[in-house]
């Protein structure tokens, strides 16, 4: 794919988390290595979390596929107690690290219905290899979020976890945000109390 069909797709699915950044997809490159160092340092693992087996229990055979499982993690992010009674929930993703140094915002990207991280498999690892950090997550009650002990997997609820994922994972820093269907609508929902908060 040509880089330049690439950032029309990515233009015309995404949104920018940023009222000041709205109109540009870029940040400073020391704000963006600062949070992210410390980002690394700051998450809490959910434990009871056991990465995708795709080989053995999915019997899928495609090497992205797998590469991307074994690249998945779950933390625990803050959500309102309506979700779980903790206040806490463990949302699993996939983070493709950017391969090199650009001034890109950091691309948050949530899948479709029915579906998990993994169907980014293909698509971060091209993204990353452009110099885009890109974390691909999993909606809570699809793919690999916890489901147990989890009181309401609400659009509402779903809107929480995301918004808890970006505050964990991304120190609520400016973002893009995209998504397939479901995930779409997710995004839009995020971006939307974003701008009204």
């Amino acid at each position: 794919m040509k880089s330049s069909s690439l950032g029309s797709i990515t233009a015309a699915a995404a949104v920018v988390l940023s009222a000041t950044t709205a109109t540009a997809f870029v940040s400073s490159p020391s704000t963006t290595s600062k949070s992210t160092l410390s980002i690394a340092n700051s998450l809490q693992d959910d434990l009871t979390f056991v990465k995708p087996d795709t080989l053995n229990d999915g019997q899928i055979q495609e090497q992205l596929c797998t590469d991307a499982a074994n690249k998945m993690r779950r933390v625990m992010v803050p959500v309102s107690k309506e979700v779980t009674d903790t206040g806490y929930v463990g949302v699993s993703y996939i983070h493709f690290k950017a391969e090199k140094k650009t001034n890109t915002l950091p691309l948050l990207l949530v899948h479709g219905f029915d579906s998990s991280a993994l169907e980014y498999r293909r698509l971060g690892p091209q993204l990353a290899k452009l110099g885009i950090d890109v974390y691909c997550v999993d909606l809570l009650g699809w793919g690999y979020t916890q489901l147990e002990d989890v009181n309401s997997f609400s659009a509402q609820s779903k809107v929480d976890a995301l918004k808890g994922f970006w505050k964990t994972v991304g120190n609520d820093g400016d973002v893009v945000v995209g998504g397939a269907s479901l995930g779409g609508a997710a995004t839009i929902e995020v971006s939307n109390t974003q701008y009204n908060n």
